[in-house]
């Protein structure tokens, strides 16, 4: 793979009351090392698959449960941020607007000798497998799905779903300069990122992009 043209942008997505904290640290951490640290400020997703994530365990080195890694998506507008926008979850009403994607790639984690992993879809589901082979990344990451604006199941194709929700995902802990930009809704919040970004004296660019929201 030549790994300067062919980038596999990879995304998580945080509120941004959460970016002090992870700058402060210098490092996104998995959930089960953000439990122990208690540094979330806003807790932007459903706590019961959290928590069920924290019990499924991963059957390749380094092992461990799902939640001692940081989980990216390979596409933005997942079915977490659309059950989130649509105040699918009752522990967060606060929209779209905060939430900001924290973005790298692929090829950026590889290079940097961090413990990854990449799965087919979503870890909670029992049929998602777990790969530990970059080689068979564009074969078993399914990117037309990842390429459409909508993921929904369909009467031909139950699984899309479970498949747009497959995961890159890096252990433990990923350094924010191994980051390549941040990814938010509207101009509003792009200030607001930069104003925090600046604080820290941390430079990473910040992209607008509504078309990653819903």
């Amino acid at each position: 793979m030549d790994r300067r043209v062919n980038q596999h942008p990879i995304m998580h997505f945080t509120h941004v009351a959460n970016l002090p904290g992870i700058l402060a640290k210098g490092c996104l951490q998995a959930d089960s090392l953000v439990c122990r640290d208690s540094c979330l400020t806003v807790e932007a997703a459903d706590l019961d698959i959290k928590a069920s994530r924290r019990r499924i365990a991963i059957p390749l080195p380094p092992y461990g449960s799902v939640a001692d890694y940081i989980p990216f998506y390979f596409a933005s507008r997942s079915p977490m941020l659309f059950k989130l926008a649509r105040g699918g979850v009752p522990s967060y009403v606060e929209g779209q607007d905060p939430l900001v994607y924290l973005v790298t790639t692929v090829e950026t984690v590889v290079d940097a000798g961090l413990p990854w992993l990449f799965s087919d879809g979503n870890c909670a589901a029992s049929v998602t497998e777990i790969f530990d082979d970059l080689s068979v990344l564009d074969s078993v990451v399914d990117w037309e799905v990842m390429r459409a604006r909508m993921w929904n199941n369909t009467a031909d194709d139950p699984d899309r779903m479970r498949r747009r929700m497959a995961e890159f995902l890096v252990h433990e802990r990923l350094p924010v300069s191994h980051l390549t930009h941040v990814v938010v809704r509207n101009s509003g919040m792009k200030a607001n990122v930069e104003a925090i970004l600046t604080e820290y004296q941390t430079q990473i660019r910040v992209l607008v992009r509504p078309g990653w929201y819903f």
